[in-house]
């Protein structure tokens, strides 16, 4: 994978194919949907700067260690939702909620569709260049980890039992973007400290 300026296409940024990405290396990725629906064409490119030596293009963002469906140590992933299914390791059967049109509709809505436990509660914030809201919660299912939803992308956090995620839901230049850090409460300090870097790196530019 090149470096920025090259714009990764949306469809490759978002597939579950695993990139090897560069230490201290920015990279700029064309904004990515969740694959259910795809996000509409969006005027934005997700850049940012890894830090440490461990990650990888995976789905919508970068994770570290090798990923899987049943456990990934941390990730950072970008998208636009514009619509949220019942989720991995759930029927399928209930349709996709639509959670509205501002920051706060959507982050009710993922807290309403999924089992998580809210830690801190949506509140409004203004970061990455946007304003919004922002929460953290972990997710709370014992069947989290026993299937990949059928080949279906949806919202990512749902991927093992206990983890948590922080979010940061905010319009940048008229788009409402989900930024999302994960980890586990067993993420080395090393590792939070490489994501957390890497985080602060995160710029959301047009293109």
């Amino acid at each position: 994978m090149t470096e920025a300026p090259h714009v990764v296409e949306r469809d490759a940024y978002a597939f579950r194919t695993l990139n090897a990405l560069r230490p201290g290396a920015t990279y700029r990725v064309r904004m990515p949907g969740n694959l259910y629906p795809v996000a509409p064409g969006s005027h934005l490119a997700v850049e940012l700067t890894l830090s440490g030596d461990t990650w990888w293009l995976f789905e919508q963002g970068v994770v570290t260690q090798g990923p899987s469906y049943v456990r990934e140590d941390a990730g950072i992933r970008v998208m636009e939702l514009d619509a949220i299914a019942y989720g991995p390791c759930q029927s399928q059967a209930r349709p996709p909620v639509d959670p509205g049109p501002t920051p706060a509709d959507l982050g009710r809505a993922i807290l309403s569709r999924y089992p998580f436990t809210v830690i801190e509660p949506v509140a409004p914030v203004a970061r990455f260049g946007g304003s919004g809201v922002h929460l953290t919660a972990r997710l709370d299912d014992p069947n989290a980890s026993l299937c990949d939803n059928g080949g279906v992308m949806t919202y990512r956090p749902m991927a093992a039992q206990h983890q948590l995620v922080e979010l940061w839901i905010v319009v940048v230049h008229g788009e409402r973007v989900i930024i999302e850090r994960s980890w586990f409460s067993d993420t080395s300090p090393r590792v939070l400290a490489d994501q957390q870097r890497t985080l602060d790196s995160l710029r959301l530019v047009r293109v």
